[in-house]
């Protein structure tokens, strides 16, 4: 993955897409989780500032090349917790789709 997320040249004129891809994959995880988005919230607070930091806006200081080449690093690690955790709660809301809500009943 950190090389869908080294660009370079013309490939730069596409990072302006990444904030809407951003709120894309959020609108996503709400429709498809609902009230469980609260268990990846941290990590998308962790990639939005991540990208931020790779890709400021008009006017943002750019990372030195090491620090891009860390914040890459960084992000890439949160990229695939991100993924493993979507994927668990992804899971149990399908599950709790079929079955209905069990968080909290209990049995009598």
């Amino acid at each position: 993955m950190t090389a869908s997320l080294a660009r370079t040249g013309s490939e730069r004129a596409s990072v302006p897409a990444a904030p809407a891809l951003l709120e894309r994959l959020e609108r996503l995880i709400d429709t498809e989780l609902g009230p469980l988005r609260a268990g990846v919230e941290p990590l998308l607070v962790d990639l939005r500032q991540g990208l931020a930091a790779l890709f400021p806006g008009p006017g943002g200081q750019q990372l030195s090349p090491q620090q891009q080449q860390e914040q890459r690093t960084r992000l890439d690690q949160v990229l695939d917790t991100l993924e493993d955790i979507l994927e668990a709660l992804q899971r149990t809301a399908r599950a709790q789709r079929r079955t209905g809500p069990t968080v909290g009943r209990r049995e009598s």
